[in-house]
């Protein structure tokens, strides 16, 4: 008597938004997988920031099972403000005058915190930890990951969710996985404001306002990441992230050589406060309030538009900033990984084995497969490429006064770019 085999698993690598989106929705559709992490605990980078989900929010509902969408309001950054009613229209100032430019247009929306959306998505979902992906190989009927430890898993897909320095890029697009670097310059930070700070910046938005400065380009965004909710929370404080960047040019801020990143937290606050120091308030104390020995967070802004018409190979599918890596002066980021996992169930949700089917993996061939993953690739090449390069002129409209009007993707309003026509 023969006995079949169970299904082989997708295998999914890195612990995102993404990764964990997709887990949810193979767990609801009872489809076997395993999610592997190269952190070694889920806090492991640190508090996280926010995100906005805007255009891709029908499609994320969509996604996740009835007990995981019905906590959603827990990952809010201001759920309090959202349930006055409240919504943001992500205003853009003059930091140099103070003056509102430009706002974006309204829209169904929500502004999450980044680690309180991953902590939910990982509800039910079980999590190898420490694994660091190395590389892949394939076969007529299945794909095998290897993993720095020396252990290995054999799945009937691999997905790859590793982010911005994917490893199975690399590998499928060896000529041409290179990011582009833009010529500007990052420095994050999370700070707790004091009460009479937090009473002006809700003048401001209660989630979320950016801004450039009109004398020397500089610029800022600003995002609460968590806020009281309840009567007996309201001691509690805000927790909001400040992010400032500005271009990697000569004479920037009067320096005759572009002004590179410091190399210590001490200098790099320093660094931020004499940029905001030439801004009106309430921005310019936003930034010189921060305590001195705060730490902070450097960030390579870079991206990678897919390329057009051409195919990986092999059993294996990217994801996210895996195949899209983008900036976030649209915030789009997120919305088109919601959308890729939309885009993945289309194309191969017919050939994904489901938990009950024994030996049902086997069954289907390379050709299929691939065939499958070619389409899916298309599909997302043609609305992310769009969306990464749009990313890519924002930032560098924020960047130069002059070039910035309210036809600039930095302030249009946020939709699938494949829907539209320019």
């Amino acid at each position: 008597m023969t006995t079949s085999s169970p299904p082989l698993p997708v295998l999914i690598i890195g612990a995102g938004i993404c990764g964990l989106t997709l887990a949810q929705r193979l767990r609801t559709l009872d489809i076997p997988f395993k999610l592997f992490e190269r952190d070694i605990f889920p806090t492991a980078r640190g508090a996280g920031w926010g995100l906005t989900i805007n255009w891709a929010l029908p499609m994320f509902y969509g996604l996740l099972p009835p007990s995981v969408k019905e906590r959603l309001p827990e990952t809010y950054v201001n759920r309090a403000a959202v349930e006055r009613g409240e919504t943001s229209s992500f205003t853009f100032f003059d930091l140099s005058t103070g003056i509102p430019k430009w706002r974006v247009p309204p829209g169904e929306r929500i502004r999450v915190s980044r680690v309180k959306l991953k902590t939910l998505l990982m509800d039910s979902v079980d999590i190898e930890w420490s694994k660091s992906f190395k590389n892949f190989d394939t076969t007529e009927y299945s794909v095998t990951a290897h993993f720095e430890d020396g252990s290995n898993c054999e799945g009937c897909i691999l997905v790859d969710c590793e982010g911005t320095q994917s490893h199975a890029r690399r590998s499928l697009y060896p000529l041409n996985h290179e990011t582009f670097k833009l010529p500007i310059r990052f420095i994050g930070t999370i700070t707790q404001p004091s009460p009479e700070q937090v009473k002006e910046i809700l003048k401001l938005d209660s989630f979320f306002f950016h801004g450039a400065s009109s004398e020397n380009d500089s610029y800022m965004y600003f995002s609460f990441l968590s806020a009281p909710y309840s009567p007996e929370e309201a001691d509690e404080k805000y927790i909001c992230q400040i992010a400032l960047t500005w271009p990697f040019r000569k004479g920037f801020f009067g320096n005759p050589e572009p002004t590179e990143v410091p190399q210590t937290d001490f200098e790099r606050v320093a660094l931020m406060k004499r940029i905001a120091s030439t801004w009106v308030e309430p921005f310019r104390s936003i930034v010189l309030d921060i305590p001195d020995d705060t730490e902070t967070k450097p960030i390579v802004l870079q991206d990678w538009p897919p390329p057009q018409g051409v195919h990986g190979h092999g059993r294996v599918v990217m994801m996210g900033d895996a195949l899209h890596p983008m900036v976030m002066y649209r915030g789009d980021g997120a919305n088109h990984g919601i959308a890729d996992v939309v885009d993945f169930f289309n194309r191969l949700g017919p050939y994904l084995p489901h938990s009950h089917a024994a030996g049902e993996s086997t069954n289907v061939g390379y050709a299929a497969i691939r065939a499958a993953i070619d389409a899916y690739e298309d599909d997302v090449s043609a609305r992310a490429t769009l969306a990464v390069l749009a990313s890519r002129q924002a930032c560098l409209d924020a960047h130069e006064w002059g070039r910035l009007n309210e036809r600039s993707p930095l302030f249009a309003k946020r939709v699938m770019l494949s829907d539209v026509s320019s």
